[in-house]
Parts: C-alpha cells; structure tokens; sequence
C-alpha cells in the first residue's frame, strides 16, 4: 500500500530583529513596510536601552513606509512621550508628502518633529 506524502507544510520565516544604530549622538530606527511589526515591537522594549547611551535625539526614518498604521502612530506618540521626559528630540525623517499631509490633518505635526519630505527637499534643491 503506498500512500502519498503529506503536503508540504508552509516555510515560517523567522522573525527578523529591527536594525537599530547611531548617527553621532542620534538613535536611529528606520521602519519600512517590510519590518514594520519588529520595529514597533523591539522599539517598546528597547527604548530604554538606547535612550541610556544620552542620545541627543531620536530619528525615526520613515522612508521605507507607504502608510501609517494606528499602531505605528500610537507607538510614535509613546516614544515621544518617553523620549520628552529625558529631553530627547523626536525626529521623523524623510517623510513623502502624503504622510506629511496625513500627520498635518491629524494635528499631530504639532507634537511631531517632521523633517521635509524628500520629494519636497529635492524640488527645492532643483529650483
């Protein structure tokens, strides 16, 4: 009696850690769509540990992101939270103007430091 292999069981990739690193006396934390879920994660529970090195601002590099989910606006506001109460900046870089429109009507690029958007720099650098 033969019998057929079972079929094969779906490839789970292994969660990937978020890439943290400095810049000078910055932490940077790049999000992208891709890493998104890890980021956020590792950024609740390693906040702490990069904000013990002093650093004189933290730089969220929002270039690899084609929307902002509520979780990951909820978790900006949080961190911007813990980051004011040591007196580190909160920096969102290299935003596309269809973020920068969206963070403008939810009033939060007044609690948000927004860096000019790309799209936004480049057309003045080529004026």
């Amino acid at each position: 009696m033969h019998q057929n292999p079972p079929p094969p069981r779906p490839h789970r990739m292994p969660a990937r850690r978020a890439v943290f690193y400095t810049r000078g006396d910055w932490a940077v934390v790049p999000l992208s769509d891709r890493t998104l879920r890890e980021c956020i994660h590792d950024l609740r529970w390693r906040l702490e540990e990069m904000l013990a090195d002093g650093p004189s601002a933290l730089v969220v590099d929002v270039s690899g992101l084609t929307r902002l989910s509520s979780p990951t606006i909820a978790a900006l506001l949080w961190a911007k939270r813990r980051c004011t109460a040591r007196r580190v900046r909160v920096m969102l870089s290299q935003p596309d103007q269809a973020m920068v429109d969206l963070l403008h009507r939810a009033g939060l690029d007044d609690v948000l430091e927004i860096q000019p958007p790309r799209d936004s720099a480049l057309g003045k650098a080529t004026r």
